[in-house]
């Protein structure tokens, strides 16, 4: 996993109106970047509707809120249409971007062993510096706790 003080890897993926986009162009204003496993699943969309709900709040203090799964283009298509988000959504099928932010666990799922997506966030500043990381979170009042890490 991606250390404070860490610059912004250099990833081009595909967005959920399939535009290409760099990582790197989405800098300039501080960066919520968060990693979720699926979806359309109960806690993928609960935090997909936190950071909805305070997606005003967060632009209000100039920052950007970016979701990144393993999810398709089509996928994220569905999810941003079916729940109202309104934040950009990274399809990162080939798991470059995960890879890049150490975010790829083994997982144990009744008793079988995967590896999948372990539900992380990242704070950028706007030079594209990682000023802080919540590893392993848990949805409830995540969105909030982010927030609060904004000046």
């Amino acid at each position: 996993m991606l250390d404070i003080g860490a610059k912004m890897p250099s990833v081009k993926l595909a967005d959920d109106s399939g535009a290409t986009v760099g990582t790197r162009e989405l800098l300039g204003k501080p960066l919520v970047l968060y990693f979720y496993p699926k979806d359309d699943t109960p806690g993928c969309t609960s935090e997909a509707a936190q950071f909805s709900d305070l997606y005003d709040a967060f632009a209000k203090k100039g920052a950007d809120v970016v979701g990144v799964s393993r999810d398709s283009v089509a996928s994220h298509q569905k999810f941003k249409s079916k729940y109202g988000i309104p934040y950009r959504l990274l399809a990162d099928t080939e798991s470059k971007l995960c890879d890049a932010f150490g975010v790829i666990v083994e997982k144990n799922m009744y008793g079988k062993k995967t590896l999948g997506v372990q539900r992380s966030t990242f704070l950028f500043d706007a030079a594209g510096e990682l000023v802080f990381v919540w590893p392993k979170v848990s949805v409830d009042g995540h969105a909030e706790d982010v927030l609060a890490k904004l000046p």
